[in-house]
């Protein structure tokens, strides 16, 4: 993107974009490390400031070694999975073993709950793990209104959707990742993979 920047508005347009393109890359790959560590934190309890260095180094790995074309497929790889267990997860817990109802009824009664009460329900329907309140939320959510875990007013989801959209606002015109998938994907294969990916989309909020 920035080369074709240089092409037509010259040397001016296109340092200023490479400014751009930097702040853009430092924002989103903060979040992205930052997010990546806090999973692994929460599946493992690695530390979340080893995390954030170790993550990298497989993505720098990849790609020094198989360029462009490796990245292309570890996206690929990692997009299908992850969209495959989000899948699977909403399938198992909305379906299988719950019901849409059960959840929102359960999500209400979690808010209007105390501390107390949700450690005797964990030690009565789950006795092999150990209540911990760091951990474990119970009661009202700070910030949302009346405190619910189901309302769309929540300061917090507030702070994170402004943050998200200047970030991938920010990603869209100045990532070059996204301009190497556009130019290197088929029209009609970009076009059947914007659908397919904003239908799995919807299995994120849910999960």
């Amino acid at each position: 993107m920035c080369e074709i920047v240089r092409a037509r508005w010259g040397k001016t347009a296109h340092k200023t974009f490479l400014f751009f393109a930097l702040c853009a890359n430092i924002v989103v790959t903060s979040m992205l490390l930052l997010g990546g560590a806090s999973t692994v934190n929460a599946l493992t309890g690695m530390n979340i400031y080893i995390a954030c260095f170790l993550i990298p180094w497989g993505v720098i790995i990849y790609t020094v070694a198989g360029g462009l074309h490796a990245t292309f497929i570890a996206s690929y790889l990692h997009t299908c999975i992850i969209f495959g267990i989000l899948t699977a997860m909403v399938s198992v817990v909305y379906i299988v073993s719950y019901s849409s109802n059960e959840i929102y009824d359960r999500l209400e009664s979690v808010a209007n709950s105390t501390s107390a009460e949700c450690e005797a329900y964990m030690v009565e329907h789950f006795p092999k793990y150990q209540w911990d309140e760091s951990l474990h939320r119970c009661g009202p959510v700070l910030g949302n209104s009346e405190g619910s875990y189901l309302t769309m007013i929540s300061r917090g989801g507030l702070m994170f959707g402004v943050t998200n959209i200047i970030g991938n606002f920010g990603t869209v015109f100045v990532d070059q990742s996204y301009w190497q998938s556009a130019i290197a994907a088929r029209p009609s294969a970009a076009a059947r993979g914007y659908l397919l990916g904003g239908l799995c989309w919807l299995s994120l909020p849910f999960s």
